[in-house]
């Protein structure tokens, strides 16, 4: 019995860590310098960087036209740029797994969302990204502060993101 109750609470730790660092992302010091770094394309062929929005917080949010939760929360993202679009982007990443370029171009012009739509494989594979919707935050001072893998829903996620912006300003 104590050997079972201690293989438990072995397994348990192991989820609870797995799950802190899935929140961290994890990110080696060359991942982080990547993201603090990463330059990107918008669909009109011009330079994206990261040091563009000095001042802001900012979302890279790596999607793609299939990912119904990317999806779902496009709208909860949209309405976070309404609200804090002085203090606030998101730079919607299409790292072309599967998506073609006619395939997001079109998602683009159907859908008015106020997020800098921008092209980037290269930063996806240095994060060696394995799922999405995959969020990095990078703080107003151009540091990073996290990456996340999931969603956790419209909601919650608008309640986390307003509190990360705010906690910034």
């Amino acid at each position: 019995m104590v050997l079972r109750a201690a293989v438990l609470l072995f397994f348990l730790a192991g989820i609870v860590s797995s799950t802190a660092f899935a929140q961290s992302g994890g990110l080696s010091d060359e991942q982080i310098q990547a993201v603090e770094s990463a330059v990107f394309e918008d669909w009109d062929g011009n330079e994206v960087a990261i040091s563009d929005f000095r001042g802001k917080t900012i979302l890279i949010d790596f999607w793609e036209t299939w990912c119904g939760p990317c999806l779902t929360m496009m709208p909860t993202l949209d309405r976070l740029v309404e609200e804090y679009g002085d203090d606030f982007v998101v730079l919607a990443v299409s790292p072309g797994w599967s998506d073609t370029e006619e395939v997001v171009r079109r998602f683009i012009e159907e859908h008015d969302y106020n997020f800098e739509f921008v092209y980037n494989s290269e930063l996806a594979s240095a994060l060696e990204i394995r799922g999405i919707p995959y969020k990095v935050y990078v703080k107003p001072d151009g540091t990073f502060y996290k990456a996340e893998t999931g969603s956790r829903g419209p909601q919650q996620e608008y309640t986390n993101i307003s509190q990360l912006i705010e906690g910034f300003q």
